[in-house]
């Protein structure tokens, strides 16, 4: 503030540029809120990017005290140089700040390679810029007359090079800038996206200002202009403080959406018009024609604001304005779902989409879903989800603030996709309790196979073979050929009867599964082989399994290893197997050939699926890390017990 009785003392005795409102505000608003934000965040870039403005200060008292110096003064003071050396580029501090904070705002952090790369650009356009204005052979802004102690001369070009790099990092860099900024409103959520919205709209304003200024007629006084700059600068600073400090207060999205259709609508009709005027080149802005053009533009533009509006709010809100959008969203992701439980996940994912949520989940007994993180300290809203005149489980919408308004077009949405998610959470349950019962099923089909041939393996067989046995050595002592010959007759029924009672018992459960139990039985389908080298790691707890669960591993690994040895040309595999809580997890990898990207699934491998499916278990085949291929199984234990 110093600054403002210097000049006007200074201006009574020498030639002095203009002071600018403009100035004031970047030299003193946007420091200010820079200590506001160092004081609670100091490690945030953001608000030391904000402090480089109060050099404007600084910047004007040292270029007068080397004006007093150099043209008031009866002797030179000391320091007068390095002053009026100052004042000749102290004002560079808005170049790296106006482009940088919008990129490196809230946290301080460039996350994306282009931005970075936006980033680093400014900063070297700028700082070639300030070098150039150090050395330029010219007056000081604030003094013409106080020439650059450390101005090159014959170096006026550098004059050019500052203007042009002031231009790029100002122009360029801050519409990149706006760019990344209004991507990153689009993405993000919750907390984060109303600090950026708010930012986006202090950076509107800054732009409605400055390219009214640039569009203001030339006969118009200089203070209009001045406080035209002065209100756009207000602009970032102000949004800024609020989204960081207290932007849990306040709701900008209404005042947001509208600010970016006056600009929308804005640049259409300058930009029609400004076209046409280029291209004919005969319409005047003041004749009849220009007037009616002027008219036709803007009758359009104003029938056409409706179009723009939805189509802002859709590109920065979501269909939060539309129920029924937000249902047909909703019901077109649904719809390509294979399964109850997909089809609630791409229930929430396509919510949390539509109405630009941070955080959507579905809780119930059967099935549960979630998309996104809840925002810091926000909480969520909770829908019952109902289907057949029951409660099925819970809908929890999370809140991108903590007191945003609930509208009630988006209370009808989402209580329509309530609905629909309690349909689907029923249709979960049914194939859950489907899938129960299979797996019991088939628990107790694997189980009475067991009992059913170790009985006739150790029972009827043996009784079967004995009495074959016995009527041998009865047709050995007739003496009657004849009847001797219908004894061996039957004595060779019996035998045939024997071995077919063996093939039924070896096809109701294999029967080294019996002899050697599970782990034995794997180590037993690696054993023998020289290439590929066989490695078997099995958990101790795999010896006490179901009996439908045993088979099916088995079966799955076996099919895997004859996969691997016949087509893979691998030099190692290694099979697994470990128990995890109640799931048995069974792995068999191999550094051959691997899979092609587009694979057609062949008998084996959709036996393998069906195997796992049966007992409500999965099978995944993927490329494994560095070669080769991974099959993967998990084998419920505890459905089957």
């Amino acid at each position: 503030m110093a600054t403002v009785p210097v000049h006007h003392w200074l201006a009574e005795r020498i030639d002095v540029t203009p002071l600018y409102w403009s100035d004031l505000v970047l030299g003193t608003v946007w420091p200010l809120v820079g200590a506001v934000i160092a004081g609670s965040r100091p490690r945030n870039p953001v608000c030391w990017l904000m402090l480089l403005p109060a050099m404007i200060g600084p910047y004007h008292l040292l270029a007068y005290y080397a004006g007093y110096s150099r043209l008031v003064a009866a002797h030179p003071l000391p320091g007068w140089e390095a002053g009026a050396w100052i004042g000749c580029w102290g004002f560079v501090g808005y170049w790296f700040a106006t482009p940088l904070v919008p990129l490196l705002f809230p946290y301080g952090r460039v996350q994306t390679v282009p931005r970075r790369v936006c980033a680093w650009a400014v900063v070297a356009v700028a700082s070639l810029g300030t070098l150039a204005a150090m050395l330029r052979p010219s007056g000081t802004d604030p003094v013409p007359d106080v020439r650059n102690p450390l101005g090159v001369t014959g170096w006026e070009w550098l004059h050019t090079v500052m203007f042009v790099c002031a231009a790029t990092t100002m122009i360029g860099g801050s519409c990149a800038a706006a760019v990344f900024l209004v991507l990153r409103t689009r993405a993000a959520g919750g907390v984060e996206r109303a600090r950026l919205q708010w930012l986006l709209l202090g950076g509107l304003l800054m732009a409605v200002s400055f390219l009214s200024f640039l569009l203001d007629d030339a006969e118009q006084p200089a203070l209009i202009g001045d406080l035209v700059m002065l209100v756009g600068l207000l602009g970032p600073p102000a949004s800024v403080a609020v989204a960081v400090l207290r932007h849990r207060l306040f709701n900008v999205e209404v005042v947001l959406g509208r600010a970016v259709v006056f600009i929308v609508l804005s640049a259409f009709v300058l930009g029609v018009y400004a076209a046409v005027v280029a291209g004919a080149g005969l319409i005047a802005p003041g004749s009849l024609a220009g007037t009616c053009l002027m008219a036709f533009t803007a009758l359009l533009a104003a029938n056409g604001r409706g179009v723009v509006q939805a189509a802002v709010d859709r590109t920065l809100f979501g269909h939060r304005h539309d129920p029924y959008a937000v249902v047909v969203q909703v019901g077109r992701r649904v719809a390509p779902a294979g399964e109850p439980a997909e089809a609630l996940q791409h229930l929430v994912d396509a919510l949390r989409h539509a109405l630009r949520l941070p955080y959507v989940a579905f809780d119930s007994p059967a099935v549960a879903a979630a998309s996104g993180r809840p925002a810091a300290g926000a909480g969520w809203r909770v829908f019952p989800c109902r289907a057949l005149g029951r409660e099925l489980g819970v809908l929890r919408v999370g809140r991108r603030s903590v007191d945003e308004p609930w509208r009630a077009k988006e209370q009808a949405a989402v209580e329509e996709v309530a609905d629909r998610a309690g349909t689907l959470a029923y249709a979960a349950a049914l194939v859950e309790d489907i899938a129960r019962s299979r797996a019991r099923i088939l628990a107790v089909r694997e189980e009475e196979r067991r009992r059913l041939r170790a009985d006739l393996h150790d029972g009827l067989g043996p009784s079967l073979a004995g009495t074959a046995h016995q009527l041998d050595t009865l047709a050995r002592r007739i003496d009657d050929p004849e009847l001797a010959g219908y004894v061996r007759t039957l004595r060779d029924r019996l035998r045939a009867t024997v071995a077919d009672l063996r093939t039924v018992v070896h096809g109701l459960r294999p029967a080294v599964l019996d002899q050697l139990g599970l782990t034995g039985a794997l180590r037993e389908l690696l054993a023998g082989y020289d290439t590929p080298v066989c490695s078997c790691r099995v958990d101790g707890a795999c010896d006490s399994l179901p009996a439908a669960v045993e088979v099916a591993a088995y079966a799955i690994a076996g099919e895997a290893v004859a996969n691997a040895v016949r087509h893979s040309a691998a030099s190692r595999l290694e099979l697994t197997a470990r128990m995890e809580d109640t799931v048995l997890i069974l792995s068999i990898r191999d550094n051959g050939r691997g899979i092609p990207p587009r694979h057609r699934a062949g008998v084996g491998l959709r036996s393998m699926r069906e195997r796992a499916a049966e007992i409500g278990g999965r099978l995944e085949v993927t490329a494994a890390p560095g070669g080769g291929t991974v099959v993967r199984a998990g084998l419920p234990v505890g459905e089957q017990r």
